[in-house]
């Protein structure tokens, strides 16, 4: 029980210490020699800076390359893209394909490209795998034998 005494003591000791301690930090008429009051401080004069303004000088053929490269992107020719190969045959037969094709699927091109000795008709340019499936889908319900494949840089 003497133990337990001592200890309760030298805790409230403790607290005492830090509470004192602490309350004397907080005194506000605790001020040092070198701290500076209102009457040390100078106004500034602060003037806003001139607006800038910048020039460019552009060659506007510029513009007109962009608008190609554009194109050029949006065709397909810079990037790994997906096509549908329909046929794969004479040039008769591939004909009549590629306007079977423009007539029932408008919004994907179709177009002939030439292999020795035969001809094949393409349709589509397709970003990703996924959105060359979802057209494979639609696509196989008027041409069965279709196929995705990614053409070869050439």
């Amino acid at each position: 029980m003497r133990m337990l005494n001592i200890k309760n003591y030298i805790f409230l000791l403790g607290v005492y210490l830090v509470t004192t301690n602490h309350l004397t930090a907080q005194d506000s008429s605790n001020t040092t020699p070198g701290t500076l009051d209102q009457a040390n401080f100078v106004p500034a004069n602060i003037t806003s800076q001139p607006d800038a303004s910048v020039t460019i000088n552009q060659d506007p053929r510029i513009k007109t390359l962009l608008d190609i490269k554009s194109k050029m992107e949006k065709d397909g020719e810079f990037s790994d893209r997906y096509k549908i190969q329909l046929y794969y045959g004479s040039l008769n037969k591939a004909n009549e394909i590629v306007r079977s094709s423009k007539e029932a699927f408008q919004e994907w091109e179709s177009s002939i490209q030439w292999e020795t000795p035969n001809y094949k008709v393409w349709m589509g340019n397709f970003r990703t795998r996924l959105e060359a499936d979802r057209a494979l889908k639609e696509i196989r319900t008027k041409f069965p034998n279709a196929f995705i494949f990614k053409p070869e840089k050439k």
